[in-house]
């Protein structure tokens, strides 16, 4: 079982990352005409949004016993759905989401029994645990967050 502090730690760059990728999104980024591919500010905050609130279901779901989610699509075709599951929001409530989102994520994730339990059946065949998807998360908002900076010049 991973320590709790390993979790803590995990959860301080998690926040890190996504305050620092909110900030941009807010501001400057909410003003910018960026596109990374086919997707902008609005698209790459939908499919954050998404993401967060899939870790979240899960980890309920596993403190509660319950099997992991068992996806069966691939990545890219849930990010689609992410984002357009979330046409006709504006880039504001996504945002407002995305921090009441960011708030349950922390203290679902504390709450978890056990956070090396797989909380996903991934459609690769992959079974990330609590840790496993705080360290994606850290990473994936920091990236986005230099992509779109990258893209701004």
């Amino acid at each position: 079982m991973v320590e709790r502090s390993a979790i803590g730690s995990l959860l301080e760059r998690v926040d890190q990352a996504v305050a620092a990728t909110l900030e941009y999104l807010e501001d400057p980024g909410a003003a910018a005409n960026i596109r990374i591919d086919r997707w902008g500010v609005r698209e790459i905050a939908a499919h954050l949004l998404y993401w967060h609130q899939v870790t979240i279901d899960a980890a309920r779901a596993a403190a509660r016993g319950q099997a992991p989610r068992r996806f069966t699509s691939p990545v890219d075709d849930l990010n689609e759905e992410a984002v357009a599951g979330c046409a006709g929001k504006s880039l504001p409530q996504i945002l407002r989401q995305l921090r009441e989102a960011h708030r349950n994520l922390a203290q679902v994730i504390k709450d978890l029994p056990d956070p090396d339990a797989p909380l996903m059946y991934r459609y690769d065949g992959t079974a990330p645990s609590a840790r496993d998807r705080l360290q994606t998360i850290a990473h994936h908002w920091t990236n986005h967050l230099e992509e779109l900076r990258n893209a701004a010049g």
